[in-house]
């Protein structure tokens, strides 16, 4: 029913180390420059951390109810933030501010699947 996953590979269990890029969006707060608020994007990364632990695990039942309880309760995230940035749109809020919460929603949905599918594995 499951296919045999191969094991992952030495180097993607330290993929999340590039979440540390994300840092490098606070540089829009001594330039202004927009494009520096898509750093902050690069926090999803650390999601890695998470699910490559799980990741080397083999599929079961348990594991693919698990994954779908925690797509369930990470869609909240992009619905909300979304809903933010059409909002933001209609007010005319400033692009930067739109631009910061594409970034943070995208990085808060891979953490929250991440959180939410280590959780459930655990408890």
């Amino acid at each position: 029913m499951f296919k045999s996953r191969r094991p992952p590979r030495k180097y993607q269990s330290f993929i999340w180390l590039l979440g540390f890029g994300g840092f490098l969006g606070f540089r829009y707060f001594l330039t202004n420059e927009t494009p520096d608020l898509f750093y902050f994007s690069f926090f999803s990364f650390f999601s890695f951390y998470f699910t490559a632990r799980i990741a080397a695990e083999m599929p079961d039942e348990r594991y693919e109810e698990n994954r779908l309880k925690a797509k369930a309760t990470t869609m909240f995230i992009p619905a909300i933030g979304l809903f933010a940035i059409g909002l933001g749109i209609c007010m005319n809020i400033p692009e930067g501010i739109i631009v910061l919460i594409a970034a943070l929603g995208w990085a808060g949905t891979f953490i929250t699947y991440a959180v939410a599918f280590w959780y459930y594995e655990k408890h």
